[in-house]
């Protein structure tokens, strides 16, 4: 099944078409907030906000994609209320067919659509995904149990890998603090 069968893509906001108050007004949403998202999901807090508002903006439960990156996220109340540029696209699924988790996993890492992917933006100087190219993309779909099931450990693996990165940080942080205390008691 292809994913424009499953979601409406809705691409953001040319930039160049905004005015320069609508500029000094609005924050644009970022590859960085989409790793955040990703990593800082809050599902039982998601489930009470989710919706399918179809503008620009971010909404709280709003699947997100980045052209560029080529990743996607369900975004976080931390990302809620800005605005998405041509680089991203907001995914409005039907719940009934697909997990918003479940898509993420799916367009993130699954085999099946890497290996679309890889054809379909071959060629390319710099690779980057289009929103005609996200709607042929093929996806398998199974029962939304196991859909439910697969998003969430997948999310969740995500925030363990972003935990474990900042107790990487931190340990460094601590043991170079304790040994440049050690070197200055020794001079």
């Amino acid at each position: 099944m292809k994913i424009n069968e499953v979601a409406i893509i809705k691409v953001g906001q040319n930039v160049s078409r905004i005015s320069d108050d609508g500029l000094k007004v609005h924050i644009f949403y970022t590859f960085d907030d989409l790793n955040f998202d990703l990593t800082h999901i809050d599902d039982e807090y998601l489930k009470q906000y989710r919706n399918t508002q179809s503008n620009q903006l971010t909404h709280t439960g709003d699947i997100v994609v980045s052209f560029v990156g080529t990743k996607a996220t369900v975004v976080t109340e931390d990302n809620q209320g800005k605005l998405l540029n041509q680089n991203f696209a907001k995914i409005i699924i039907d719940e009934s067919l697909i997990d918003p988790y479940y898509f993420c996993y799916v367009f993130n890492e699954s085999n099946q659509i890497r290996k679309q992917k890889l054809m379909l933006m071959q060629g390319t100087n710099l690779p980057k995904m289009t929103p005609s190219i996200l709607k042929d993309l093929n996806v398998n779909l199974p029962n939304l149990q196991k859909q439910s099931f697969i998003g969430r450990a997948y999310f969740n693996l995500c925030k363990r890998q972003y935990l474990l990165k900042q107790q990487s940080e931190l340990e460094e942080q601590f043991f170079l603090k304790l040994i440049q205390k050690s070197d200055v008691e020794n001079n």
